[in-house]
């Protein structure tokens, strides 16, 4: 088409309008007429064309919700790991790849096994900050699962120097470094972990404000694990917000702004959401600053309910302990298990909730999402 309308302009260029010829004159209206129309048609394909492509969106119908088993009403596993060391499974004097009695430190090979199994079941990240807010973005038949990090330990993000940029080099055996690696092996695992921090943060002070900086700019977050790893059921409420007010202040001066006002119960105190200090921890006032907490996470041992369950409470969130114990006392077999009857499987639609018909009196707060009933 453009190849004849440099023709046609050709044409009535190389046409003498003074010669009085009649036809000539009447061949010059027609072909600018054509050129006019040629024009206006291509114009009016390019506008169509994505109006085209919105007509062949297929909506999601109540048998597709069936054929993926959707469920939005599920539960969704919030692990807690601690350290990862570099060592082999068959190096430590545990089950599996627990490198202490409890299971809180894990081996950097049982980290990678156990990134490999909840992607291979299924499970997509999520970043705990928008869980907590209801906004679960997750491919239509995946299942959400969150990764958070205590104590800030230094092989959560070990830096091994600057590169010739000024840039933090991270050992790929660390936390990070590991997460990294899944990054580029699954780009649709939306890789992401919350990690909490102490007074001490990770124990790099040469490194320390950098790795936070480079940590929210690479899709990461960092949270509030109190200055001094504090136990809140022996403290009264001047201490509680020390501790709490104090860290938020020290996030503040590094990244403001920047960081997730969450924080992490150490010993996942107090144990009740009743307890005097939780208003404390919830509403802190500390150095003449307010701090808000939107959540608090426990210890906790099972996953926690969908944000949209009315059993659903963002002050007060359970947690699996991510470590090995033959299936036993909620390791993540055992939770893993349980989760395969009755985890949260997506839609696919960040901006609608779809729960089966038998699920009403279960539907808790839909942050004004559109409710979709099969």
């Amino acid at each position: 088409m453009v190849f004849l309308i440099k023709k046609i302009n050709k044409k009535i260029i190389n046409v003498n309008i003074n010669s009085g010829d009649f036809m000539k004159k009447v061949l010059i209206i027609l072909l600018i007429f054509m050129v006019v129309g040629c024009r206006s048609e291509n114009k009016e394909i390019k506008n169509n064309e994505p109006l085209d492509k919105e007509e062949e969106k297929k909506e999601l119908t109540a048998q597709d919700y069936e054929n993926y088993k959707v469920n939005e009403l599920g539960d969704v596993p919030i692990m807690m790991y601690h350290g990862i060391h570099n060592k082999k499974n068959s190096e430590t004097n545990y089950i599996g790849g627990n490198i202490d009695k409890d299971g809180y430190q894990r081996t950097s090979e049982a980290f990678i096994q156990d990134l490999e199994f909840y992607y291979s079941e299924g499970y997509r990240m999520v970043r705990l900050t928008d869980y907590v807010d209801g906004n679960i973005d997750v491919e239509l038949g995946k299942s959400p699962i969150i990764l958070t990090f205590d104590d800030g330990l230094e092989n959560n993000i070990k830096v091994t120097g600057l590169d010739d940029s000024g840039n933090i080099i991270i050992d790929p055996n660390s936390a990070v470094g590991i997460l990294e690696s899944f990054k580029k092996k699954y780009p649709d695992y939306n890789v992401t972990a919350t990690f909490f921090v102490n007074g001490g943060l990770f124990g790099q002070k040469d490194y320390n404000d950098k790795i936070l900086k480079w940590l929210v700019e690479n899709g990461y977050d960092v949270g509030n694990h109190t200055y001094s790893h504090v136990n809140f059921s022996s403290v009264d409420v001047n201490e509680t917000m020390k501790e709490v007010g104090s860290l938020y202040e020290i996030l503040d001066n590094i990244i403001k702004g920047k960081y997730v006002n969450i924080v992490a119960l150490p010993f996942g105190s107090p144990y009740s959401v009743e307890h005097d200090n939780m208003n404390y921890i919830l509403n802190t006032n500390y150095n003449g600053k307010t701090f808000t907490t939107k959540s608090t996470l426990r210890v906790g041992w099972e996953a926690e309910s969908s944000p949209y369950s009315t059993n659903f409470n963002s002050k007060f969130l359970k947690r699996i302990r991510a470590y090995d114990n033959n299936g036993l006392d909620f390791d993540i077999k055992m939770n893993f298990d349980m989760l395969s009857k009755s985890k949260y499987i997506s839609d696919g639609d960040i901006d609608t909730v779809v729960i089966s018909n038998d699920q009403q009196d279960l539907l808790g707060n839909t942050y004004d999402k559109k409710v979709i009933k099969y």
